[in-house]
């Protein structure tokens, strides 16, 4: 289900961690007091399995997160409906913006720090916090179609993501990149073919014209009729380190980085490797659904966008 922040319930949580302390003074009213946490600093969060489950609570559904993982003998549940909870709150740093979250307190945290005790950072402090504020999408590359009357022209807001709320990603894509990985691993002691799960796109689509046809879409419907769904291409994604853990066992080798970069290199000077499309969706499709099966209609097409500057991952 679409709502104004991309899929319902995505994205809505995160980790954190303490902020170094300014070497002057204290932290002022605007400053980031915890730093996100992602696989790129501990790779064994990609261990852990993420369930959406409803239930029914006074005639509403009522959303919550189940968290497991094989590393450690227990499970969390962790409630999405942020709004009636009450708790510690941080001002969080997410690449050069700063959003507001609540602690979702030391059961939690205990958890996550069993998960990655033996990652080789070995942080401390690591927090899960939920959305509170919210910030707006990269105004730079969110093209003008996606800013509509139904929004008054705004540019979209984010919930937790690195900068947009849906990543689209082709299984041609996706089997064009195996095949060139295949053929690099001459001696047969090369990793297995890479799994989508490697780039967490939010859909998967199939039977493009062609691999990376993607590149070139500038608007989507999904569906048919009154549900459908109108998607708007805003840029390529430039893939990091994170990409070459494996999402199931946590391990970290050279793929899938080392062939994208032979055929997959765009952007500033030509130094950042790409995989999949960042979307937004316009802003009346709030509250309808896409499904497994659905069609896909390229409704425009245009020259692919790729970042301005070069991408500086943490």
């Amino acid at each position: 289900i679409i709502d104004s922040f991309g899929f319902v319930g995505d994205r809505r949580l995160m980790l954190v961690c303490p902020s170094p302390p300014p070497l002057v003074g204290s932290f002022g009213p605007k400053d980031a007091t915890h730093r996100f946490v992602t696989q790129r600093q501990c790779p064994s969060l990609a261990t852990i399995t993420a369930k959406i489950t409803k239930k029914e609570v006074g005639g509403k559904q009522s959303l919550s997160l189940m968290l497991t993982s094989d590393k450690v003998s227990r499970t969390i549940t962790v409630d999405l409906e942020h709004e009636k909870k009450s708790g510690a709150t941080f001002r969080a740093g997410i690449w050069d913006d700063v959003v507001e979250v609540l602690d979702e307190g030391d059961e939690a945290s205990d958890f996550i720090q069993s998960v990655i005790s033996g990652d080789p950072l070995e942080m401390k402090g690591v927090r899960l916090v939920s959305m509170i504020s919210t910030r707006p999408a990269n105004d730079k590359y969110v093209p003008p179609a996606a800013r509509t009357l139904w929004n008054g022209g705004k540019t979209p807001e984010v919930a937790l993501t690195d900068g947009f709320p849906i990543l689209i990603a082709s299984e041609d894509s996706l089997q064009e990149l195996n095949k060139r990985i295949l053929l690099n691993n001459k001696t047969g002691d090369g990793p297995p073919k890479i799994s989508m799960s490697r780039f967490r796109p939010n859909i998967v689509v199939k039977n493009t014209l062609k691999p990376f046809d993607e590149d070139t879409w500038k608007a989507i419907k999904i569906g048919n009729g009154d549900n459908s769904v109108i998607l708007h291409i805003v840029k390529g994604c430039p893939r990091c380190k994170q990409s070459c853990t494996d999402q199931l066992t946590g391990k970290i080798s050279e793929e899938p980085l080392k062939t994208l970069a032979e055929f997959r290199t765009f952007g500033k000077n030509n130094c950042d490797v790409y995989f999949a499309q960042n979307v937004v969706a316009q802003p009346n499709c709030a509250g309808a659904t896409i499904k497994v099966g659905d069609p896909i209609t390229i409704l425009t097409r245009g020259d692919p966008v790729w970042d301005m500057e070069e991408v500086k991952a943490e």
